[in-house]
């Protein structure tokens, strides 16, 4: 009976040692800017229905889309 209740604790004792190796996440590689890319769009826009804060926020948008995607950044200032 003794035995018995020896074996039981060590096959329950197994899995829990061996969990505590796993991270409980799958390895994946970072992401690339190229997976942005594939992913982020220029997002259109009507200037005469949108407010100001809209658009400012949208072209900022479409330009760091354009810098990082397109590879158009602005040159910037010498300093």
């Amino acid at each position: 009976m003794k035995s018995n209740k020896l074996k039981l604790l060590w096959l329950l004792t197994i899995p829990l040692a061996l969990s505590g190796c796993v991270t409980g996440s799958i390895a994946r590689a970072p992401a690339t800017v190229s997976d942005y890319c594939l992913i982020a769009k220029p997002i259109g826009y009507d200037s005469t229905k949108d407010t100001p804060e809209t658009v400012k926020a949208i072209e900022a948008h479409n330009s760091q889309w354009v810098c990082v995607c397109e590879k158009d950044c602005p040159a910037r200032p010498a300093g």
